[in-house]
C-alpha cells in the first residue's frame, strides 16, 4: 500500500530536506511525497542541490505566493498516486517507525493518528508533555477529539480524502479532522509521538493578533455549524462541533487576556496549564 504525504512548502528552503529526509528514513519504503510549492520556489532543485531527490517525489506549484495550507494541500491532492494518505508540514519530521506502525489501523479502521511530539524549534528539545506511555489505542469520537488542544495529523485511505475548506485557514487542520472523523466514527490515536512537530514563534498561530484572527475564524465556523452549510456535517456532528468550537474560542479569548499581562506566553504552555 503507498502512502501519499503531501508537504506543502512556503519559505521552505531550510527546513524542507529534513522532512524529506525523515521519510526517506521510514522502515516502509512504499511513500510518495507530493511537494507542492506556494512560493514560486523551484524545490525539486534545492532537494537536488542537497542529493536528496528521488522518484518517490513528486514537485507541483500552486502558482501562487502564500496562497495558505489549506490551498496548497488541494492541489497537492491532484497528484496523490496513493492508497492512502498523510500531511507532512514542511518544518515538521517523521519517526522512522511512523507508516509501519500507523497503517495497520488505518487499514482495519479507516484512519489512525498519534500524538504529536512537541519540538522547540530554536533548541530542539522537546516541550513538557504527559507521559502517555501506558495508555493503549484510544477511540476518539468528536466529542473527545474536540476537547484536544494539540493538533492532530492522521494517516486515512485514499477513499475518505475530501478537499480542505476553501478559504479557511485558520484552524484548517481541526476542520479537515472533524470531517473525517464524521466520516469514519472513530479515530483511533495511539500514544507513541511519532510525529515531530516544531514550535515556532514565527508560525502564523504564534504571530502578533494571532489571537484575534482565530477569534474570527471560530465564530465564522460556529455561524456556519448554526446557521448555514454545516460543513457537510451530520446534524449531530454540527451540534458537537459547535461546542467544540466554542470551548476552543473561550480557550483562545482567554490566551489573549493572559498575554496581555505575558507576552511571551506561548499557547502550548497556556493550554497545559489551563
Amino acid at each position: 500500500m503507498t502512502t501519499s504525504v503531501i508537504i506543502p512548502a512556503y519559505r521552505a528552503q531550510d527546513c524542507l530536506l529534513r522532512a524529506v529526509s525523515s521519510l526517506r528514513a521510514q522502515t516502509v519504503a512504499d511513500w510518495q511525497a507530493v511537494i507542492v510549492s506556494d512560493d514560486g520556489v523551484d524545490y525539486r532543485a534545492v532537494l537536488d542541490a542537497a542529493g536528496a531527490v528521488d522518484d518517490r517525489m513528486v514537485f507541483v506549484s500552486t502558482d501562487r505566493i502564500g496562497s495558505g495550507c489549506h490551498h496548497a494541500r488541494n492541489i497537492g491532492l491532484g497528484a496523490i498516486t496513493g492508497d492512502s494518505v498523510s500531511w507532512l508540514d514542511a518544518d515538521d519530521e517523521w519517526l522512522p517507525q511512523r507508516l509501519e506502525t500507523l497503517l495497520p489501523l488505518a487499514r482495519q479502521h479507516g484512519a489512525a493518528a498519534d500524538v504529536l511530539l512537541c519540538v522547540d524549534e530554536q533548541t530542539g528539545q522537546p516541550l513538557p508533555q504527559p507521559d502517555l506511555s501506558d495508555h493503549g489505542v484510544q477511540q476518539l469520537d468528536l466529542a473527545a477529539f474536540m476537547q484536544l488542544d494539540q493538533p492532530l495529523v492522521p494517516l486515512f485511505l485514499r477513499e475518505h480524502v475530501q478537499e480542505r475548506i476553501a478559504g479557511a485557514e485558520m484552524a484548517e487542520d481541526v476542520l479537515a479532522n472533524i470531517r473525517l472523523i464524521d466520516r469514519i466514527g472513530r479515530l483511533p490515536l495511539i500514544p507513541q509521538r511519532l510525529y515531530r512537530y516544531y514550535i515556532r514563534t514565527s508560525s502564523l498561530a504564534h504571530a502578533a493578533q494571532a489571537e484575534d484572527r482565530f477569534d474570527s475564524a471560530y465564530a465564522e465556523y460556529m455561524a456556519r455549524l448554526a446557521h448555514g452549510d454545516g460543513f457537510g456535517l451530520k446534524p449531530a456532528s454540527r451540534i458537537t462541533a459547535l461546542a467544540g468550537f466554542g470551548r476552543k474560542r473561550a480557550l483562545n479569548q482567554a490566551y489573549a487576556e493572559a498575554r496581555r499581562t505575558n507576552p511571551a506566553l506561548t499557547f502550548e504552555d497556556f493550554a497545559r496549564t489551563s
